[in-house]
């Protein structure tokens, strides 16, 4: 009885699922860069699809008329490496929607109404870019201080324009983030900004900062911070002082500040080594492979030289056989 009802149960989910992606609309699936991609651009979807293949890595899904995701909308696509959902009617997103994305390395979230951002995004093992931006009045500061230690090797970040001149909100102190290149606050109200908040990025390439207004907790940290980042190399706009330099006799950072950066210099080269040994370990392990196979080649070569020079000796021996004259003188 318990065995029927099952059925039936599985059925009608069966029936109900393939009801569902009858009226959903079709995303045209290809590849781009070799990867298996869904293209549902400005289709006025209004919830995320549920019938894409469950092996889809790209889901480009810009410019529809979603407004929340849940856990559910993404627990069938374990694979998706890139998943674009700028400019849609996003306002909330379920604490663990990603949290099965264990390859996800591209979240585009900008251009939406969202003010939480879930921590556990911070977490990603993959995510090496994160689009926040133009997401009105998202409180960046509470999210990143919930999400520390940030583990996702995060290494392109934005969140401009994410405050209004009204709505001035903390600079979030992100820790060490050491994979950390690109990061644009473009046009963003910050309370205030203090070297603490770049010591921890030492792998900081480019900070987009124009139209970026703050204050400092000592009028120092400008000075202190535009000469950290001229030093490291960083491409940025200078942080305008309202102080000269002159009265600044110390444009260095605090011995806290100095430690967070080289705690993240020591992880990055640690990172860097691991890397290395890996590429090292794959060459090694490619090298060996293709000794072991010209071994075998050499082998099988052998091997069949030997064969065939047996072979040729026993056609000859029999060749000789055949070959000799035939006894016809009679017996006495």
């Amino acid at each position: 009885m318990e065995y029927g009802i099952l059925f039936w149960l599985l059925l009608f989910l069966h029936w109900t699922d393939t009801k569902i992606c009858k009226q959903e609309k079709k995303c045209q699936v290809t590849r781009v860069y070799g990867l298996k991609t869904a293209d549902c651009y400005k289709m006025d979807m209004k919830e995320f699809p549920k019938c894409l293949a469950s092996d889809i890595e790209v889901i480009e899904l810009s410019y529809n008329r979603i407004r929340k995701l849940n856990k559910g909308d993404l627990s069938n696509y374990g694979y998706v490496k890139h998943l674009y959902l700028t400019d849609n009617l996003i306002m909330n997103l379920e604490g663990e929607c990603f949290k099965d994305l264990n390859y996800l390395e591209t979240l585009d979230l900008s251009l939406n109404a969202i003010r939480n951002v879930p921590p556990a995004i911070f977490q990603l093992p993959s995510l090496k870019t994160l689009y926040l931006s133009q997401n009105l009045n998202i409180n960046i500061a509470e999210t990143i201080e919930k999400a520390k230690p940030i583990s996702s090797p995060l290494s392109k970040l934005d969140f401009s324009f994410i405050t209004e001149r009204e709505d001035i909100v903390d600079f979030p102190d992100f820790g060490e983030m050491p994979f950390l290149a690109f990061l644009n606050i473009t046009g963003n109200h910050f309370s205030y900004i203090s070297p603490r908040h770049f010591a921890g990025m030492c792998n900081l390439q480019i900070l987009a900062n124009e139209n970026v207004t703050n204050e400092f907790e000592d009028n120092c940290d400008c000075w202190r911070i535009n000469n950290w980042l001229l030093t490291k190399n960083v491409k940025f706009t200078l942080f305008p002082c309202v102080i000269s330099a002159e009265e600044c006799l110390d444009h260095e950072l605090s011995n806290e500040d100095e430690e967070l950066h080289k705690n993240c210099l020591l992880k990055l080269k640690d990172i860097e080594k691991t890397a290395l040994m890996s590429k090292i370990g794959i060459g090694i392990g490619s090298c060996i492979g293709i000794v072991l196979l010209v071994l075998l080649l050499i082998f099988y070569r052998s091997l069949k030289r030997k064969y065939m020079d047996n072979r040729k000796s026993k056609v000859s021996c029999q060749l000789s056989e055949t070959a000799k004259p035939l006894n016809t003188e009679p017996k006495l």
